[in-house]
């Protein structure tokens, strides 16, 4: 009996562990992400591009990579060794055409509390 106790109560921390690494994010992030960024991007790994690419796992990822999105000449031009991490995508929200003239994406974010809740709800869109 108290081996099915212990088997039971390893199986629901495990389960319990299992939940928590899921995209679990702070509700202000996503809001600001959906505030800001939903129109254009989404960030559900089976969506398809919207007028932005998807940013599901773009932490990491080179830019311009993004499957299936048609980039701009612009940005395609510009975009080689771009490596979107935190600072990357801050420098990007806060001004895409200055770090890619030319390029179609027009919003730009200069609060950087505002940028810094979409770049933490991005690292948890992985």
């Amino acid at each position: 009996m108290r081996h099915k106790l212990i088997g039971l109560f390893l199986l629901i921390a495990a389960q319990a562990g299992a939940g928590s690494a899921a995209v679990a994010s702070d509700p202000a992030a996503e809001a600001q992400f959906k505030k800001s960024c939903g129109v254009c991007h989404s960030v559900d790994p089976a969506a398809p591009p919207r007028q932005g690419p998807n940013l599901s796992g773009v932490i990491g990822r080179p830019a311009g990579t993004m499957e299936g999105f048609k980039y701009s000449p612009a940005f395609q031009a510009a975009s080689g060794g771009v490596v979107w991490d935190e600072a990357t995508l801050d420098r990007w929200i806060s001004d895409p055409q200055a770090m890619i003239p030319g390029t179609v994406m027009l919003y730009k974010q200069a609060d950087p509390d505002k940028r810094r809740l979409v770049i933490e709800y991005l690292k948890t869109a992985q």
